[in-house]
């Protein structure tokens, strides 16, 4: 919902007369004045008292023994005087004393230009500007806490030029100084901090200057207003009862610049602040909660010829359409000043307004990017604004979820210990189900327990199942279980049947793919967390239906194994058949096993391609000692002993052997029946084929796909290049392990 309805009446209010808005919206970015002579005295350590006008022989002495002057950028301290070229004598070196009175009428004047409610001064330095010296455009970086403006006392002495000219924006004002012999009034000017500032050259003479830093007193606070009927109206509309929780948060980007230590509520400049106190009291009057923020809006644009570009300008390349505009709040303010800790929000560019145009004063970065084959050339900008941030309480719960997750997490955490608040609780978690959910997908079992407590808290077990749903099942570990038992407690059998289901339902689009580890089908040691979850309480239902859904999580991964590469299934092998010997030793922990034990096992001898039986001598084993007489547990052991017996039987190989017949072929083309015919053989021989490039790459793919370790290599000699495939040196070797281990599992088996 668009809130150009606020914004319209701010612009109104913003040029309205004094009283309509309950306070006029006055106060500029750069003010001037003048003082009487005497209005302060000024003595410097080595130089003794001035003495006004100062005469240009004084004015050389203190040049002399003055240094040279240093300017901010950003954090750095920097001495150029292709930049800067002026004497600087420091405040430590200085004594000043005002006329009684004086000072106090001069805050009081600036902080009423200024549209400050009340100011502080702090004396900076004492600048020497000669003939040709000068100060090229900048602004002033943040001395001290608080600081806000600039104050530049111009002490009377004969000069010409000299000229500071402040600009905001596309707003300009220059302020002359230069005088003759025989005047003794000082000039003043005031700056807020942002603005853009510059001295011009001294064309004759010597500029003498006293600056002060302004700052807003930590008390100053800003104030509460009468609600404008119109504005009342305007936030009513935007913010009034909505389904769920409203509207999303709505910013107004602030006039003027601020950084992390500028940003506070009683140091707003301008019109920033008397705008701000009008929202308040419309926020305050309704409810809403209000924040400070810093923005930074980033703009993708197409990159055209400067010819081309709707500015027309010179140069390369110029902005031309915009592609995509974000905007991050981050760095929060509470209404309490207090740094809200976190992440960065992210609002859509519907949801930011401002009254001023986002133009180059604002601009931090720029980046070109070339043609890169997919997609054309773009410019890209990122500016910084502060911004005041509106949202009724539940959209505050909503935004606090991302930018102060913890914290929000234990507030609801407080509020489901405490069973009058469910109706609240409720609504906060409607509010905020979507990054609660997100959360619980990236953090994982580390928030179970909280969001347990939560869901026991909520009056409607279906907001618990929605919140609860994007745990993923195979993260939780043997300790997890006590937190089920107690949800199903409080929910009902049912309820937490359902949670699973869901959580088998997400798993089913990571086990379908064989790229997914088989070991990552549910939890971390199966048997041992059904253990757990028996002392803790799970009832028999729970378990058994946990079961159930293993089961079909095996089913789905096996379906997807079954048309896998036989390289990829034999990756897969060791860790496979580990999986399902733990399925099958959580459900002979059941209290009723012999329907699930079955299911298993008659899955296991439906697929001899995945589970050859010969190679489950270790799920034979693990099933046995407690199932001894369910008929799915002794016809395994049956299989498994007989393909034992039959592997173990079988004609050892001789030294001069290297037939390979068990292999898997994925192809059958006539290149790779060659191969296959080799490979069948009891040649030991390399395999040499002499066949065009895309003939050879096909028939080392396939070897591959196989899953043997095959010596694979290219001769380019002659044309066309060779083929070169090996057997695996340690065949023998292999077989004889192999036999090794059969005749122990038999014997196991047997005994």
């Amino acid at each position: 919902m668009s809130a150009q309805a606020i914004v319209d009446v701010l612009r109104t209010l913003s040029t309205a007369p004094s009283g309509e808005a309950g306070r006029e919206m006055e106060g500029d970015f750069a003010i001037e004045g003048r003082l009487p002579g005497d209005a302060i005295q000024v003595e410097i350590d080595g130089a003794g008292r001035l003495a006004l006008p100062v005469s240009e022989g004084q004015a050389e002495r203190l040049s002399a023994i003055s240094r040279p002057a240093r300017f901010g950028r950003r954090q750095e301290t920097l001495l150029d005087a292709s930049v800067r070229d002026c004497g600087e004598i420091a405040a430590d070196d200085l004594k000043l004393r005002w006329r009684d009175g004086v000072l106090a009428a001069l805050l009081s004047e600036v902080a009423q230009g200024l549209g400050a409610v009340s100011l502080e001064a702090e004396a900076h330095n004492l600048l020497i500007y000669g003939p040709g010296q000068f100060f090229k455009p900048h602004q002033d970086t943040e001395k001290r806490r608080g600081m806000v403006a600039t104050l530049v006392v111009v002490l009377p002495s004969a000069h010409i030029g000299g000229t500071l000219r402040v600009s905001h924006g596309s707003r300009r004002k220059a302020f002359a100084s230069q005088q003759l012999h025989g005047r003794t009034e000082l000039r003043w000017f005031a700056f807020y901090a942002d603005c853009r500032h510059e001295v011009r050259p001294v064309d004759d003479g010597w500029r003498l200057c006293l600056t002060f830093d302004l700052l807003v007193p930590r008390c100053d606070r800003t104030q509460q207003l009468p609600v404008h009927p119109a504005l009342r109206g305007a936030m009513a509309r935007h913010f009034g009862p909505q389904i769920g929780a409203g509207p999303d948060p709505w910013a107004l980007l602030l006039d003027h610049e601020y950084s992390e230590n500028g940003l506070r509520w009683s140091q707003l400049k301008g019109r920033d602040r008397q705008v701000v106190e009008i929202l308040l009291a419309a926020a305050s009057e309704q409810g809403l909660v209000v924040h400070l923020a810093l923005a930074e809006l980033r703009e993708s644009w197409t990159a055209v010829p400067a010819a081309r570009s709707r500015r027309g300008d010179a140069g390369a390349v110029e902005p031309g359409e915009l592609i995509e505009s974000t905007l991050d709040l981050d760095f929060w303010f509470d209404g309490n000043d207090q740094v809200v800790k976190g992440g960065a929000l992210s609002l859509e560019p519907r949801d930011v307004d401002s009254l001023t145009e986002t133009d180059e004063r604002y601009l931090v970065e720029s980046e070109y990017e070339g043609y890169m084959g997919n997609y054309g050339e773009t410019l890209d900008y990122w500016y910084r604004r502060a911004a005041l941030v509106v949202q009724s309480p539940l959209a505050a719960q909503r935004a606090r979820l991302v930018v102060d997750f913890d914290a929000a997490l234990a507030d609801l955490v407080d509020l489901a210990r405490r069973p009058d608040q469910a109706q609240d609780l409720a609504a906060r978690i409607h509010a905020g189900m979507e990054p609660l959910r997100r959360e619980a997908a990236r953090q994982g079992r580390q928030l179970l327990a909280d969001f347990a407590e939560i869901v026991a808290g909520l009056p409607d077990g279906a907001d618990g199942l929605a919140l609860m749903e994007k745990f993923a099942q195979e993260q939780l570990l043997d300790a997890d279980s006590g937190v089920l038992a107690r949800m199903e407690v409080v929910r009902g059998t049912p309820w937490l049947c359902e949670l699973l289901d869901r959580w088998g339902d997400a798993g089913g689009a990571r086990w379908g793919y064989v790229s997914a580890s088989a070991d990552g089908l549910w939890p971390k040691d199966l048997p041992e967390f059904f253990r757990a979850g028996q002392e803790s309480g799970l009832s028999p239902q729970a378990l058994d239906h946990w079961a159930g859904i293993c089961l079909s999580a095996l089913n789905g991964f096996d379906g997807a194994l079954v048309r896998a590469t036989p390289a990829s299934r034999m990756s897969q092998r060791a860790a496979h058949l580990q999986a399902v010997c733990d399925l099958a030793g959580a459900m002979g922990r059941l209290p009723v096993k012999e329907k699930r034990l079955t299911q298993l096992l008659d899955h296991v001898l439906e697929l001899p391609n995945l589970y050859p039986p010969r190679e489950l001598a270790a799920l034979a084993i693990t099933v046995q000692p407690e199932s001894a007489g369910i008929a799915a547990v002794d016809h395994l052991r049956g299989q498994v002993v007989a393909a034992l017996g039959a592997a173990h039987a079988s004609p050892r190989r001789g030294n001069d052997d290297w037939c390979m017949p068990d292999v898997e072929w994925p192809c059958r083309c006539a290149d790779c029946r060659c191969v296959i015919a080799w490979a069948e053989s009891s040649v030991g021989a390399p395999l040499v084929l002499a066949i065009a490039e895309r003939r050879r790459s096909h028939v080392g793919e396939q070897l591959r796909a196989t899953g043997v370790d095959f010596g694979i290599s290219t001769v380019r000699q002659g044309s066309p290049h060779k083929l070169v495939v090996n057997k695996p040196r340690d065949l023998h070797a292999r077989e004889k392990a192999l036999r090794q281990r059969w005749q122990q599992e038999l014997e196991h088996l047997r005994n």
